[in-house]
């Protein structure tokens, strides 16, 4: 992925566009593939270029962001690589294509933007395909339904087959009729019912240790939760400094 020159991207630009152009102008919906096949260079052609949509400024590459990124590359492939990288935390729990992904670092490294790009480039691939919800968002989501029929079409739309979940553990209880801790609600509907979930948390501790964090995390939903994520995560940690500086 470093050796990716502007004459790469170019190309990998112009793959991108004739995709999407080819979904948005078909008059027959039934008629779309419901899965595109990524090569590794192809995927990341779309990366870069989806990237530069959303945020109007290049994917910032160092050794830092391109350890961050590979790995999440090689799980969404499903290249044995995924199994080598450094940041992969075999350590804590023990990894597997068949569970989700945890991403836990500081803030800034990416983890939100990475996301909402792989969201989008998986639109169209039922094998990948996500959605995006922020822990914050779920609750005042939640906080909104007025009768116990929408309290029931939520949590049907958070039970998703995959979901990625932002920065669980920073949100505050929704307040509908009590306190409901609704993150807490949605992991666990999620594991009983063997749905893929990625989720995100920045570290919860001034040592920065993975860890602590997810100690912290147990804390926060219980030793039910605790237990049960490394039933459903890969636990995957960020390096670097933040972006935003």
């Amino acid at each position: 992925m470093v050796m990716l020159v502007n004459g790469e991207i170019k190309k990998g630009n112009q793959l991108v566009n004739e995709i999407f152009k080819n979904k948005k102008n078909s008059k027959d919906q039934n008629l779309i593939k419901p899965v595109i096949k990524f090569s590794k260079i192809e995927m990341w052609k779309m990366f870069l270029q989806t990237f530069r949509e959303k945020y109007g400024y290049d994917f910032i590459r160092n050794e830092e962001t391109l350890e961050n990124i590979k790995i999440l590359f090689f799980y969404f492939l499903q290249d044995e690589e995924f199994f080598k990288c450094e940041n992969l935390r075999s350590d804590i729990t023990k990894p597997s294509f068949k569970k989700g992904l945890l991403i836990i670092g500081g803030y800034g490294l990416g983890k939100t933007d990475y996301f909402s790009v792989f969201e989008q480039i998986f639109k169209y691939n039922l094998d990948l395909r996500f959605k995006c919800y922020a822990a914050k968002s779920l609750v005042l989501k939640y906080e909104h339904c007025a009768s116990a029929a929408e309290k029931d079409y939520f949590f049907k739309d958070v039970s998703r087959p995959k979901m990625f979940i932002d920065d669980i553990s920073s949100e505050r209880f929704a307040s509908n009729y009590g306190k409901v801790d609704v993150i807490k609600d949605v992991l666990s509907n999620r594991y009983d019912k063997k749905l893929l979930t990625y989720a995100s948390c920045n570290y919860t501790n001034s040592d920065q240790c993975a860890k602590k964090t997810l100690e912290d995390i147990g804390l926060r939903y219980g030793p039910r939760i605790y237990d049960r994520f490394f039933e459903m995560f890969n636990i995957i940690e960020f390096k670097g400094s933040s972006l935003r500086l």
